[in-house]
């Protein structure tokens, strides 16, 4: 009589220890990885890819993605999302522009309020009225692009007169570009409020487990709140980089941004479940899609199909996440017990 082996369970099993090891290790040695990989591949299709001016234009995209990137991950840590970037930052940019034609240097800081009112109503619909993140930014997103386009409904460029305030943004200092200069403080900014604060390591406890966090006494509103705050601080900031740099306000200049944001968060390793990644993961993330963006171009990749590798690299990085996901349960907590806070 011939012995019949069933092999199912045990490959089973052994998927299962495959992908528990996989899960251990951390997202962010992925993403280091990919971006090395593509690097390398961008090289051999075309050698000047690493050439001073390439890497230079790299950097540039990259900067006003980052900075947009930083303030979307603080949202997503918790679990939420902010939709809102987009409309945020066109409205900024034209409001920026025209401003700066009749308060000239104080435009800046007027610009940096409103990006933070912003922020603080996203969360307080939220928090307050208890419309999650998706529709509330959503809508918020939407009547930002229309203000956006009442106060100027077509691009709008900044006049010579204020040339020498753009250089803010626009200039060097010791050879360095300033725009670089500001992106390294907006990343250090958050760096720092994410490690070595209080309010930044809530993120990643409400994020994680919202029960447990409210348990331990976490101010919950206060916390969500914070993180919307500071993720229309970036998108303000980036908002304010971009008008410089193109000498002019565009009411339709936030709108690639929305999705490339959440691409940038995620594909650099923080979770969409929220509680894992950070700052340098969104780095990362940023630096990937400006390599690819700009890689796919200089290799000759079709337009047109651009958009579908840069979608299917979005997918492929959330089914990783999904290996280290929490459970969803951990974060159930109804909005009525937060309110005890």
């Amino acid at each position: 009589m011939v012995e019949v082996k069933r092999d199912g369970p045990v490959d089973a099993a052994e998927t299962t220890t495959v992908r528990r090891k996989r899960a251990g290790i951390p997202a962010i040695y992925f993403a280091v990885t990919l971006l090395f990989v593509l690097v390398v591949l961008f090289t051999i299709g075309n050698r000047n890819f690493l050439s001073a001016y390439n890497l230079n234009t790299i950097a540039s995209y990259t900067a006003i993605l980052l900075v947009v990137g930083l303030g979307q991950m603080n949202p997503i840590l918790i679990g939420g999302i902010d939709l809102s970037v987009g409309g945020l930052m066109s409205f900024i940019s034209v409001v920026f522009v025209v401003s700066l034609k009749t308060i000239g240097i104080w435009a800046f800081p007027l610009c940096i309020v409103v990006s933070l009112t912003a922020g603080f109503l996203n969360g307080n619909i939220l928090t307050r009225i208890k419309i999650p993140s998706f529709i509330a930014t959503l809508g918020t997103g939407g009547i930002l692009t229309s203000l956006a386009l009442l106060v100027s409904p077509l691009p709008v460029d900044a006049p010579s007169s204020t040339y020498a305030l753009l250089e803010i943004v626009n200039g060097t200092v010791l050879g360095l570009s300033n725009l670089l200069l500001l992106t390294l403080a907006v990343f250090a900014f958050f760096y720092v409020i994410l490690r070595f604060t209080t309010v930044g390591r809530n993120l990643y406890y409400v994020g994680s487990n919202i029960r447990m966090s409210w348990m331990s006494g976490i101010d919950i509103v206060a916390t969500r709140n914070f993180a919307f705050v500071l993720s229309s601080l970036g998108a303000g900031i980036a908002a304010i980089m971009q008008s410089c740099s193109q000498y002019g306000g565009d009411p339709a200049l936030g709108k690639v941004y929305i999705l490339q944001s959440i691409a940038a968060v995620v594909v650099g390793g923080t979770a969409l479940t929220g509680g894992t990644g950070g700052a340098i993961n969104t780095v990362v993330g940023a630096l990937i899609l400006g390599v690819m963006e700009n890689g796919m171009n200089v290799v000759g990749v079709d337009a047109y199909f651009q958009q579908s590798i840069l979608g299917s690299l979005s997918l492929s990085a959330w089914r990783l996440r999904l290996t280290e996901a929490k459970q969803p349960q951990s974060n159930s907590l109804t909005f009525a017990a937060c309110r005890r806070t």
